[in-house]
């Protein structure tokens, strides 16, 4: 897969070891142990909902051992355990699609979205409503069904727009799925931009909805000097119109990190914070963060925060809050590939400064984080590994769901 060869890549290259970095002194805690089936197994990341509890698809396990939506909730009484539920078993005969390789997403009224790789060798976009008042089960909708002929897998997440809408990436284009004006009937897939490489991106790989409906979204490759984007499509002015896109920033190996592969985080003032794969200064890519600027027309303005290298690329998309970023790191094939961490990035006292990485938690053994990470409001990040410590199940174990609290 891309980001496999990706770390390959980097390691034939000679990325040089660094020196890890200090450790922090948070404390970590396994929450929930994935088993075997009909249980989840291979978490794909988390959303948070209300009362704390956690959401996440996986690509393996449920009844059907195509995958899952699941639940943890937090414990009744203090000192007690998290109560996982399958909310969700996907089964090929139910028309449904199998394996999600993307994590969730979840609109103003709970519902969860996500995507799943393949139906007949495809994929589909689907809808989790929670019960009524009244209780009972989730009911699951496919809002979206690849065919063969539009030759489309659905491989990333997918964001819920303000008035119901879906927006999401696949096979090089950013598309929208209206809902039906009447209860039941047929969604609406409409492609809002194709790529073309250069000089506006190719293979887009995740989104974020800012102001004004404005979509940000990034490139894995394309751009000025092929390696990556950082875009923004604006809304029509007219209905019905075109979107408009506009490339805000190119990477390139020789200015400080390329090859993007997690969406956009959108941050204080309108920042927008990512990372990068590939180059910067220990070879495994950067975080980054781009300024808007200071007045209509301006360039962004990007900053490196922060040059991964040795044993550590990052492998989520961003939090951030408060000014300060965190996320987590995998292992390229060449240190074993196994294990990685948590990291905080805080910034200089001074402007300009460099950044300062905290390891929140570092993994050993056949573990490694994947996937979103989630923050509750006392600053608690809960977040899934792909292995856990039940080896041998393919591929690479059942996982589990940790929190580190500061």
């Amino acid at each position: 897969m891309k980001t496999q060869q990706l770390l390959a890549l980097a390691a034939t290259l000679g990325a040089s070891l660094m020196p890890p970095p200090c450790a922090g002194q948070a404390r970590f805690d396994t929450i929930y142990k994935f088993g075997a089936y009909p249980d989840a197994q291979t978490p794909q990341g988390l959303v948070a909902g209300a009362n704390g509890a956690l959401y996440g698809a996986s690509s393996n396990g449920g009844i059907y051992g195509y995958g899952t939506v699941f639940e943890l909730q937090p414990p009744a009484a203090p000192g007690g355990g998290w109560i996982e539920t399958v909310l969700y078993s996907f089964a090929q005969q139910n028309g449904d699609g199998v394996y999600p390789l993307a994590g969730l997403s979840m609109g103003p009224n709970g519902a969860l979205y996500g995507t799943t790789a393949a139906y007949d060798d495809y994929g589909t976009v689907y809808e989790l409503q929670p019960p009524g008042p009244e209780g009972g089960s989730w009911t699951e909708t496919v809002l979206f069904r690849s065919t063969q002929s539009s030759n489309i897998q659905y491989l990333n997440n997918v964001i819920p727009g303000p008035n119901g809408e879906v927006y999401g990436v696949s096979d090089g284009a950013v598309y929208e799925l209206a809902p039906p004006a009447t209860p039941g009937g047929a969604w609406t897939e409409t492609v809002l931009y194709s790529f073309t490489g250069y000089p506006n991106g190719t293979s887009p790989e995740g989104l974020a909805i800012g102001a004004n409906g404005v979509i940000y979204g990034t490139t894995y490759q394309g751009g000025s000097s092929d390696g990556g984007t950082v875009f923004a499509l604006t809304p029509p002015a007219v209905a019905g119109g075109p979107w408009t896109e506009a490339v805000l920033y190119s990477f390139s190996s020789s200015n400080g990190g390329a090859l993007p592969t997690q969406p956009p985080v959108i941050g204080e003032g309108g920042a927008i914070y990512g990372t990068t794969s590939y180059s910067g200064s220990g070879n495994l890519g950067t975080a980054f963060r781009l300024t808007p600027p200071s007045s209509p027309g301006g360039s962004w303005t990007e900053a490196v925060l922060y040059n991964f290298g040795g044993a550590a690329v990052s492998s989520s998309p961003l939090i951030v809050r408060d000014g300060i970023v965190y996320g987590t790191t995998a292992t390229p094939a060449s240190s074993g590939g196994e294990g990685g961490y948590v990291f905080e990035l805080q910034p200089s006292a001074a402007p300009g400064g460099p950044w300062t990485e905290v390891v929140l938690h570092q993994f050993t053994g056949a573990e490694e984080p994947y996937g979103s990470l989630v923050m509750d409001r006392n600053g608690a990040l809960y977040g899934t590994t792909h292995r856990g410590p039940y080896g041998g199940v393919p591929p690479g174990g059942r996982g589990s769901v940790y929190r580190i609290r500061p």
